[in-house]
């Protein structure tokens, strides 16, 4: 998966506020809470350890601590993504290969042209520009043209089962979501996924049961209005 939702790094206030840094810095404030929390102190102690960027290390160079770890992705990130460096990827993997973050039509013909396979209607959960637009709005004029040419998929701004019924209906091929199932691993562990999934599958259910829809195929025949 190609990101193209995050040119730049963002400016995220609540971020700033709540005192979220790399490596993580220990206030008075967490350890208040981390004292009334012994379940979870107890399993970070046993099993899961200093919070590490797990996806990230077989990339960076040896020996970096969570401080350098955070000046190296500064110093590589640069957010220009061009035509010139996703040919190259496509010439070498052969593998699917998806565009995370287009929004118009010049963008979704870059992606035909140069063989990917799906592309994600994504404006980065809502976190990078606060006035971006929502991404049902560009999946509505993006699935009338492209449908059937490369597979659509939508994120952000999808938290129940209700909003993927809504994204399938405007015509995706496909729904992710990521903040939903990590409240649900927060809550309950290792089994917090599970228990969010099964959540959802009951909750599209009844949407199709309500408007008479009998196959998720069908959604987009029916009446079902967009959530903002």
């Amino acid at each position: 998966m190609i990101l193209a939702d995050t040119p730049t790094f963002a400016y995220r206030p609540k971020e700033i506020r709540n005192g979220l840094s790399i490596p993580p810095r220990m206030t008075l404030r967490n350890i208040m809470q981390m004292m009334f929390r012994w379940n979870w102190c107890f399993s970070q102690l046993t099993a899961g350890g200093m919070p590490e960027f797990q996806t990230m290390k077989p990339y960076i160079p040896k020996g970096l601590s969570m401080k350098h770890l955070g000046l190296f992705m500064n110093k590589t990130f640069s957010g220009r993504l061009t035509e010139a460096k996703i040919a190259p990827i496509r010439d070498r993997w052969k593998g699917n290969i998806v565009i995370k973050g287009v929004v118009n039509p010049e963008d979704a013909e870059v992606a035909i042209k140069h063989g990917l396979d799906g592309m994600i209607v994504s404006n980065h959960g809502g976190r990078q520009l606060d006035r971006g637009e929502s991404t049902i709005e560009p999946l509505k004029r993006l699935v009338p043209e492209f449908k059937g040419k490369i597979k659509i998929m939508m994120d952000s701004g999808i938290r129940n089962g209700a909003d993927v019924t809504a994204a399938l209906a405007c015509g995706a091929d496909f729904t992710w979501m990521g903040r939903t199932p990590m409240f649900g691993v927060a809550a309950l562990g290792r089994y917090g996924g599970h228990h969010t999934f099964e959540m959802l599958k009951k909750q599209i259910q009844q949407n199709m049961e309500q408007i008479g829809c009998e196959n998720v195929t069908d959604l987009p025949k029916h009446l079902v209005i967009p959530f903002d």
